[in-house]
């Protein structure tokens, strides 16, 4: 995976391509899906999640440019396995599912590989984790149509938003770093790609942006 996968997208970052080596995927997706974890696809979970193909999870979080020293909320990674990967970057990761069994799921995943500056809470997605903001980084799981506002105001200045965006059903979904700078949203493209879009991410009248 790491050899024919991931380095061939560029991605370098010595603790990304590490955490890929150290964690076992097939203990993060059901049963039915074991034979297939490792293949360059979602792989499809319960409640309309997905663990994100390999390297576009790695080329997405490579490009947060997560410091040691920023705390970074994670948003509907079910089982947990996206946020220990940001648990060998940052200092601190707050994931947030809105399933308890996946809550559950996750705690036992940092407790099994002692990931001890993660944490997981039952929550909704699109509030985010107000106890624990500001945050330098928030990591969407899953392709999304809007960002909710509750979420930007959890941002620090400089703060950013990776993810992937659909702009409309006709136009392919872009891996994106959405910035907050002086106030206002500046959106990175890096990258086109495809993800099915989470439900508590698709677009609302009462939100743009």
């Amino acid at each position: 995976m790491i050899q024919g996968q991931i380095l061939p997208q560029n991605v370098t970052h010595p603790k990304i391509l590490q955490s890929f080596k150290v964690l076992l995927r097939e203990s993060f997706v059901p049963q039915e899906q074991q034979n297939v974890c490792y293949s360059d696809m979602h792989i499809p979970m319960a409640e309309d999640r997905i663990m994100l193909a390999p390297t576009i999870l790695a080329r997405l979080i490579q490009e947060a440019h997560i410091l040691s020293s920023d705390r970074v909320l994670v948003l509907g990674c079910s089982t947990g396995y996206a946020a220990i990967v940001l648990s060998y970057l940052a200092q601190k990761v707050i994931a947030v599912e809105s399933n308890s069994t996946y809550v559950k799921q996750m705690k036992e995943a940092f407790e099994s590989y002692e990931i001890f500056n993660a944490h997981s809470y039952l929550g909704t997605l699109r509030e985010g984790c107000l106890e624990h903001a500001p945050y330098e980084a928030i990591f969407i799981e899953g392709g999304i149509e809007e960002i909710p506002g509750e979420l930007f105001s959890q941002l620090t200045e400089g703060g950013r938003i990776v993810t992937i965006l659909s702009k409309g059903k006709q136009m392919p979904c872009q891996g994106v770093v959405i910035e907050k700078r002086g106030g206002s949203i500046h959106t990175s493209s890096f990258f086109e790609t495809s993800a099915p879009i989470l439900k508590e991410f698709q677009h609302t009248e009462s939100f743009e942006f």
